[in-house]
């Protein structure tokens, strides 16, 4: 029977009658025709809201790289003018980003930003000051005399090959000429000649695992009257990249700006950030090694 008014009901709809029907069978085909139109209605429910939910997420990944584009523009712009532009802000479109400027030094504690370093690679700390051009300013240095309190290391285990030891360069100005002194230093005894490091239990510069005093005279052995120019660090043994630090006895130089930019959509709520460090420019690696030490090498 439910056979029949099916194929009844098929035949009806295209041929625009319902003269196979009759009074006993039209219960049933009524509610035939209910089941198939919840299907149908559920169906095209289930398509229309995968189509919209599609057509909001191209929005939203349109939207995104508008906002990126313009966050990355203010970036740009500030890097360009080696400042923050008009108002702090900048206009692509219809999108507005607004830029914030941070000064990296000019106080006791500096962490290149949260940078992270490799084995070798060069983290380069200035010890004298610049003017508004960027270019070397010798009336303000640190101290011949002071301290800096170097720390590294996320981890405070030593028991692996890969724990990170320190490598200090200082190159400073005497009587005229530039001269090198040198350092290392190691949280665990590797019968490599460096000296051990102060503190191996963390807490340092706020969280790093180890560090160092460094007195810039009593330790590397400068004169009194000589000029620091720039504390060259690098970290060896590591197998990942690890941060550093440094507290000193007082205020570093300036080091650098960091520029934050953020763009958003407020009909969408779609926000980017982007942040982009630029330091002062510091000497080649090699200028390391081709300047006199007054002092023993440490290999």
């Amino acid at each position: 029977m439910l056979k029949r008014n099916i194929t009844c009901l098929i035949q009806s709809f295209f041929k625009k009658t319902n003269l196979c029907l009759n009074r006993k069978d039209s219960g049933q085909t009524l509610l035939i025709i209910l089941l198939v139109a919840a299907v149908i209605l559920t169906i095209g429910l289930a398509v229309a809201s995968y189509s919209i939910t599609n057509i909001k997420i191209s929005q939203q990944e349109e939207e995104s790289a508008r906002v990126f584009s313009a966050a990355e523009a203010g970036i740009e712009e500030a890097l360009r003018l080696g400042g923050l532009p008009e108002g702090g802000t900048i206009t692509v479109g219809e999108i507005t980003a607004n830029v914030t400027e941070q000064i990296q030094g000019e106080s006791s504690i500096f962490n290149f930003a949260g940078d992270k370093f490799e084995s070798g690679e060069l983290a380069n700390i200035w010890l004298i000051g610049h003017d508004v051009d960027g270019g070397l300013d010798p009336s303000t240095y640190f101290p011949a005399n002071g301290t800096v309190t170097v720390c590294w290391g996320d981890s405070t285990d030593t028991s692996g090959d890969d724990t990170p030891a320190l490598e200090l360069a200082l190159l400073y100005q005497d009587s005229g000429s530039f001269k090198v002194a040198r350092g290392a230093y190691d949280p665990k005894d590797r019968g490599n000649a460096f000296e051990l490091a102060d503190d191996i239990d963390g807490g340092n510069c706020g969280n790093l695992a180890f560090a160092k005093d460094v007195n810039l005279g009593a330790d590397l052995g400068i004169p009194g009257g000589a000029i620091p120019y720039t504390l060259r660090l690098r970290l060896l043994y590591n197998s990942s990249a690890n941060s550093l630090a440094v507290s000193a006895s007082s205020n570093l130089p300036k080091q650098g700006k960091c520029y934050e930019s953020t763009a958003s959509i407020v009909e969408s709520g779609v926000t980017r950030k982007v942040r982009q460090c630029q330091f002062f420019q510091s000497p080649p690696e090699i200028f390391d090694y081709v300047l006199f030490s007054g002092g023993n090498l440490s290999k």
